[in-house]
């Protein structure tokens, strides 16, 4: 039998939440706010905020500062998407964030693959009508395999270079079929 642990025992979880936007003064500042649309799989810095945001927009609304090297996964819009921050950052109510993963027994990458791996089982599980979702308890009693540090680094590694894999074929279809267009409209015009 494999053993697994609930994700939310390896961190304390953390909610996002929205500024108001009748309040502009909230916005503008040098705190990267993220949504859903920015949890790429990967790492996440200032470069994918999809607003900045104030220090008054932390102290009197529902958004928290999220420590870098946290782990944030969509519960909503997006529900299994995952990435790790590499600067502290916030995020909207759709996005609960584990933070202070032990480095020394996890590699959060690996942490953020098995997340994403359940990703369509997490969907399934969505409720809501409106905006359909998975609750903060839900996706805490989300199991991980437990396996080595060397394990899951090895896991990480092998998925980045397939990763790796995929990009470059795809460069590589992309320009066969340009110049099968290419091709295709000079013969026609010809």
């Amino acid at each position: 039998m494999n053993k697994t642990i609930e994700l939310g025992e390896l961190g304390k979880t953390q909610s996002g939440g929205t500024p108001s936007s009748k309040h502009p003064e909230y916005f503008n500042g040098d705190i990267p706010w993220i949504g859903t649309t920015a949890l790429n799989g990967g790492l996440l810095d200032e470069k994918d905020a999809i607003k900045f945001i104030t220090q008054d927009a932390v102290d009197h609304s529902a958004t928290k500062i999220v420590p870098a090297g946290s782990l944030m996964v969509g519960i909503r819009v997006g529900v299994g998407k995952a990435a790790i921050n590499t600067v502290p950052m916030c995020t909207s109510q759709d996005i609960v964030s584990v933070i202070g993963i032990d480095e020394n027994v996890w590699n959060k990458e690996y942490v953020s693959l098995a997340i994403q791996t359940r990703a369509s089982e997490l969907a399934n599980q969505a409720q809501g009508a409106t905006i359909t979702g998975i609750t903060s308890k839900t996706l805490k009693s989300t199991l991980i395999p437990v396996c080595s540090l060397e394990a899951q680094n090895r896991i990480v590694s092998n998925c980045k270079r397939v990763r790796a894999s995929i990009r470059f074929f795809e460069k590589q279809l992309k320009r066969f079929d340009e110049l099968v267009k290419s091709r295709f409209s000079w013969e026609v015009a010809a």
